[in-house]
């Protein structure tokens, strides 16, 4: 119940005690016997009447019986003639009943013409369950104005209270009733989003949405999707690895959705490779290993973000390292090549010895880092340990390497938190993930952008390979098996990486993309990264089941065929123009190095660059200590997309100053423009 309707409620009971109270006081003056035509006048003088003779506890209870009967409106005491008491009572007893029973004939009478309404609408989402996942994704759907029913056992919970305040119609009942589904129109539904907190109850309500919406007499014509919530990683990869078919049908499309793993792989999508081989970074760091330490690690794993050839290195802090180096599977040996998983014991708690010891020790020897992701279970503890992070980063001189923070509510407090620690250029020293708010929106959860990308793929896949396609893999996208579903996800998730290796930049949301042709270096490093990424992701589903259940090459690159090589370099050669009808464009990446012997001809270099009328990404690697590649650097801010990276003998103190508060000379305006910088000893130069 809602802090208003418990005030509401108070108010009420209070009135009420007052009216009775006061009757009962009129009654006891003048006994509880005293009416009008009684005849017996009252006699102001005599108090307390009603109590001279009998039990006075008696006496005392059939005056509050007869206070209470004031509500009938039967006697009419008059001021002068009787006592005061009944006079005010006699009013306020009858409107204290009156606005109570009006208080419920309006609640029940909006409650049942909301539910009335639920039979006449088509197109809506029901949510199932409205606790804090639920609550959550009712509100980011709102924001889309689509009419929303939600479904929960009680109807006198926080959650029903505030919808009832929104205007949301709340449907009392156990939702495996097929009678209850019907009641909240899941038959004309568009989508259903299942979230009561129980694994099992998720998975047995979408079973039964599907069982109803394929009842004779249905719509034909009509089509669902049915989210369900599965927190249990076990459950979730085993389902995921079904090869079964599709756990939905013709007019189910039934999916599974993990906020772990959604925030796992938005994670990946905001990973920025820096440039190689300078600033090229191979390790990973994940602060904490419960689920969504679990997941992020299997999604590095599986995008691998490394040139091919090299492993990337995945270091974990955690309480119980031991135990959980125990329960992390022991994936395929081929999988191990590409990288390798440290466990570490050690306490991030604000505070703890282990920062200052053998955190900031290993941080500093971990050399090139990608970035450092925090995934603890309270929000308070997550960013103050980032913070400590992001100081020992610092004092390691990594300044550019990124801190991902998992918080679960504080996404303002979070992003607060993030400008502070901003410096220069470098806009994500902080990032918030994971949160709520974003794993349940819309985008994230319905799927619509990554599914079509991933829908765009199977489609591609299917036109090219008509005579030797898979026959489970041959049918429309939602009839597809969930893993096959949730491959092309993954590789719609990870393809901006493979474009970044290959020396492209994604550009997303583009009016009238032009569509790239990929060059044939860019073809064969693109073919062997897929072909990397697509033999992780079998073997991490396979790890399970000694046999192999899919007819695919799943061996090193060097040692497949000819011909399988050429379909997989046809394959990735098709992905600009597929990226393009989705509104993305690929642009090339251009290294300009203004250190060393490359000064020499850096100068012409940028001549071309400026001339440059096609969309590109300039990659600018300078020294900070060469006072023409100074120059050189100030003259290439004019072009429109621009990866500012220095290195330097010493640190820069025109870093830690404020924006537009150092002097306008062109170092002071690099450094603040940069992405990156490091010392110089640390900078893989190339000679």
């Amino acid at each position: 119940m809602n802090m208003e309707k418990r005030f509401e409620k108070i108010v009420l009971i209070s009135f009420a005690i007052i009216a009775v109270g006061l009757g009962t006081w009129g009654y006891a003056r003048a006994g509880w016997y005293y009416t009008v035509d009684s005849g017996i006048p009252f006699d102001p003088h005599h108090v307390y009447t009603a109590f001279q003779k009998g039990n006075p506890w008696l006496q005392l209870l059939r005056c509050v019986i007869s206070s209470i009967g004031l509500i009938r409106l039967y006697d009419l005491y008059q001021p002068g003639r009787d006592p005061w008491q009944l006079i005010i009572a006699q009013v306020l007893v009858p409107s204290i009943a009156l606005l109570s029973a009006a208080q419920l004939f309006i609640t029940g009478v909006r409650k049942n013409l909301r539910t009335a309404m639920v039979r006449r609408k088509f197109n809506h989402a029901v949510v199932f369950g409205i606790g804090d996942v639920g609550m959550q994704v009712i509100q980011n759907l709102v924001g889309t104005g689509q009419y929303i029913v939600a479904v929960d056992l009680v109807d006198n919970s926080p959650g029903a209270a505030t919808c009832e305040k929104s205007g949301i119609p709340v449907v009392q009942g156990d939702a495996k009733n097929p009678q209850v589904l019907i009641a909240a129109g899941i038959r004309r539904a568009q989508t259903a989003i299942v979230c009561t907190g129980s694994d099992t109850e998720n998975m047995d309500i979408a079973l039964q949405i599907k069982e109803v919406f394929e009842l004779p007499g249905h719509l034909k014509s009509s089509r669902i999707q049915v989210l369900a919530q599965l927190r249990n990683d076990w459950m979730h990869k085993r389902l995921i690895g079904s090869d079964r078919g599709s756990m939905g049908s013709n007019k189910v499309d039934l999916r599974l959705f993990n906020p772990f793993m959604n925030a796992a792989r938005m994670l990946i999508r905001r990973l920025h490779l820096p440039p190689s081989p300078e600033f090229g970074a191979r390790a990973f760091v994940v602060i904490g290993f419960g689920a969504y330490g679990r997941e992020i690690v299997q999604h590095l794993i599986r995008a691998c973000p490394v040139a091919p050839g090299r492993s990337l290195k995945i270091l974990v802090f955690d309480q119980k390292a031991d135990q959980v180096r125990e329960r992390f599977p022991i994936v395929d040996p081929a999988v191990l090549e590409t990288s390798s998983v440290e466990f570490v014991t050690a306490s991030v708690a604000p505070g703890s010895p282990d920062l200052q010891g053998i955190v900031a020790k290993r941080l500093e020897s971990l050399e090139p880092l990608l970035g450092v992701a925090l995934a603890l279970g309270d929000d308070e503890v997550s960013l103050c340990a980032a913070l400590e992070i992001r100081s020992l980063l610092d004092s390691a001189g990594h300044l550019h390497v990124p801190v991902y923070v998992r918080l679960q509510h504080y996404r303002r407090l979070g992003e607060l938190v993030r400008s502070i620690e901003d410096i220069s250029n470098f806009g994500d020293r902080l990032q918030i993930f994971g949160t709520l708010e974003e794993t349940l929106s819309p985008e994230v959860l319905l799927g619509s952008h990554l599914d079509a990308f991933a829908q765009a793929l199977h489609e591609d896949y299917r036109q090219r390979s008509q005579d030797t396609i898979n026959p489970q893999a041959n049918v429309p996208f939602h009839e597809l098996p969930e893993f096959l579903k949730m491959s092309n996800r993954w590789r719609a998730d990870h393809t901006p990486l493979l474009m970044e290796l290959a020396g492209l930049q994604v550009a997303r949301e583009v009016q009238s993309p032009a569509v790239v042709t990929l060059s044939p270096e860019q073809v064969e490093l693109l073919a062997q990264l897929e072909h990397r990424r697509y033999t992780i992701e079998r073997r991490l589903i396979e790890w399970r089941r000694p046999t192999q259940r899919f007819s695919t090459h799943l061996e090193d690159w060097s040692l497949l065929s000819e011909d399988y090589k050429d379909w997989n370099r046809k394959e990735v050669a098709r992905l600009p123009g597929i990226m393009a009808l989705l509104g993305m464009e690929l642009h090339p990446v251009s290294t300009l190095r203004l250190y060393g012997q490359w000064l020499k001809g850096a100068d012409g270099e940028l001549d071309k660059l400026l001339a440059n009328s096609k969309p590109a990404h300039c990659a600018m690697i300078v020294d900070l200590d060469e006072d023409e590649a100074v120059h050189l650097a100030a003259r290439a801010l004019v072009l429109p997309s621009i990866g500012l990276w220095l290195f330097s003998s010493e640190e820069p103190p025109e870093l830690f100053q404020r924006r537009g508060n150092s002097q306008q000379n062109e170092r002071a305006i690099l450094i603040q423009r940069a992405n990156g910088w490091s010392q110089r000893d640390r900078v893989a130069l190339e000679t």
